[in-house]
């Protein structure tokens, strides 16, 4: 096993996903609806007693001839006083008219119950994603930056989705739990020895389905860490696929995906041949009962034709509650895990958070931007004594409209510059300022609505250029589009297209060049009308003609926003009014 599958392996060992906390959560949502709902559960646990009670005495009438003893005896008989007649048939019609009754009350309570909990899972699911989004967003990016791809989309996707079915399998077993309640006061009133046997066996059979229940949450917790690996290899797969086929190195992912996909296959057909079992085993012991409670009824107790039948009837009904809760209580503890992942990752997540939210944005921020002895690192690179990668004691000032140019050789921090610059990072020491402002809180929240950053692999949507474009500035007319896309370089390319800006652009923009795809991103940079428009390797896989008629429409803007640039090539470093070199995370010079 490798450094990532044994990661991968160790995510969500904490156990946080017990089953009280996960009950507790759920209530927690269900809130001032828990009375309602409880109401439905138990009217349709009753009723289902009700139609069982009814059933009873149809049976006492079809099979006694004669007089009809205990406590089943007169209740048929108060039964059958509200509707007087001594034929059976006649009997019978008016037993069988209250039964369907019965059925009928029963049915719609059932509908309402079951719509009513089908809200709340789907509501309880949905809760789950949006916390977990709503954290994410306001995650410290350098915190995000850490976090796996296919750990997140996991989350938000298998994970979450289990505890939905988590939720499906609680409700089920509180409807198979209220049923056999029920059912248990049935046949203690039809004959209290016999009920009290059953009651005994069906206690024991519980307690032998403990360790069932410890090995489906450990087959859970398995499959969940194996169904992770899965979303894991598919994003790295999708990542490096252009890569693999282009030097014919496919085979290696394959082998890996079987490997994979094998192991997550066991784990399921593990988890089906012991959930199978164990209901093989109850219907065994179910029967084992009903032979018991026949030879002590008839052996011992001496009890009457049809209350025995009538006691088996209802013996016979308990098996399907009890499998339910059987079942349910297997599936609950085998997607457990999952909900510990769930927390987990939004423990971690709101250990990290940004400033709350202010609501309305400030006033925008004018001025100078100054970096006023300002450093960053990244905690494992500290740590293991590294200078590389990070910003140390920087102090540079960016006066406001002005084109600066960042060089240096890779590693130097010109990237890590620009994410301080935009907001990404926070400074760990020194100060970040515009104006007189400094960037923080309710500051720094204000100050990315003003900035536009464009890097070299630019994220494009799988949908239109018209949707692309839109999502930086959604309220921006037909007119302002084509004037972004003039300034970007790509009118002529949008007009030649076929669709236009209806134009699909493929995942992450696949379907366009490299070239197209940054001015595109260009494009919708400039439809904010940013104050801070900041290019990192933003125009390298554009020809050198066109990135330099690009810079001098950007360069000679009357409108121009302060512009910072990375960039290697000496012609585009050429429209920079100054130059900022950095060198081992430091400033070697500003020219």
């Amino acid at each position: 096993m490798n450094a990532i599958d044994k990661r991968i392996a160790g995510l969500g060992t904490v156990p946080i996903g017990s089953l009280a906390q996960f009950a507790r959560e759920f209530r927690a949502y269900v809130g001032d609806r828990s009375a309602r709902t409880g109401v439905l559960l138990v009217a349709g646990a009753l009723l289902e007693g009700v139609g069982l009670l009814l059933l009873l005495p149809i049976l006492s009438v079809a099979v006694s001839s004669g007089a009809r003893d205990g406590w089943l005896g007169s209740f048929t008989a108060g039964l059958l006083s509200v509707f007087p007649t001594t034929s059976k048939l006649g009997q019978l019609a008016f037993l069988l008219f209250l039964f369907a009754v019965a059925l009928a009350v029963r049915a719609a309570v059932i509908l309402a119950r079951d719509v009513t909990l089908a809200r709340l899972q789907v509501g309880f699911v949905e809760t789950l994603r949006l916390q977990t989004i709503r954290l994410l967003t306001n995650t410290r990016w350098d915190v995000v930056a850490r976090l796996r791809h296919g750990r997140i989309t996991h989350v938000l996707g298998g994970d979450i989705q289990a505890c939905g079915d988590a939720i499906s399998m609680l409700l089920l077993m509180g409807i198979a739990a209220g049923m056999l309640v029920i059912q248990c006061l049935l046949i203690l009133l039809l004959s209290p020895t016999l009920a009290l046997v059953v009651v005994a066996l069906l206690l024991v059979g519980a307690l032998a389905l403990r360790p069932v229940v410890r090995r489906s949450r450990e087959l859970g917790s398995a499959l969940t860490n194996a169904n992770l690996h899965l979303v894991t290899s598919t994003t790295q797969f999708l990542g490096g696929l252009k890569l693999a086929l282009s030097q014919n190195l496919q085979a290696g992912f394959l082998r890996g995906f079987e490997a994979t996909i094998a192991d997550a296959g066991a784990r399921r057909i593990a988890f089906s041949r012991q959930r199978t079992s164990v209901q093989l085993w109850l219907t065994a012991a179910a029967a084992a009962v009903a032979g018991a409670s026949i030879l002590v009824g008839v052996g011992v107790l001496d009890a009457a034709p049809s209350t025995l039948i009538a006691f088996l009837f209802v013996l016979a009904r308990m098996n399907g509650p009890a499998q339910q809760l059987q079942a349910a209580l297997q599936n609950v503890f085998h997607s457990l895990p999952a909900y510990g992942k769930v927390k987990e990752l939004q423990a971690e997540l709101a250990a990290a958070q940004e400033a709350p939210d202010g609501g309305e944005l400030g006033p925008r921020l004018t001025g100078d931007i100054k970096f006023s002895n300002v450093s960053f690192w990244h905690d494992d690179r500290r740590i293991a004594g590294e200078e590389g990668g990070g910003l140390f004691g920087a102090t540079v000032t960016m006066p406001e409209g002005c084109f600066l140019g960042l060089v240096g050789p890779s590693g130097a921090g010109k990237s890590t510059f620009a994410d301080i610059l935009v907001g990404l990072y926070r400074a760990r020491g020194g100060e970040v300022t515009v104006g007189a402002t400094r960037l923080e809180d309710a500051a720094l929240r204000t100050w990315r609505s003003q900035v536009s950053y464009v890097s070299q692999e630019p994220f494009l949507f799988h949908d239109t250029i018209r949707s692309n474009l839109l999502w930086a500035q959604p309220d921006a007319g037909e007119d302002e589009l084509w004037e972004a896309l003039r300034r970007a370089g790509a009118d002529g390319l949008v007009r030649n297209m076929e669709d236009g800006l209806e134009t699909v652009v493929g995942e992450r923009g696949s379907l366009l060049s490299g070239g197209e795809r940054q001015r595109i991103a260009l494009a919708r940079a400039l439809l904010r009308r940013p104050s801070l428009l900041v290019l990192d390797e933003a125009t390298n896989a554009i020809d050198v003609e066109g990135e330099r008629a690009i810079l001098d429409e950007l360069s000679k803007s009357p409108d121009r926003p302060t512009i910072v640039m990375i960039a290697h090539r000496q012609s585009s470093l050429d429209f920079c009014d100054r130059l900022v070199e950095l060198e081992n995370g430091r400033v070697a010079s500003v020219r």
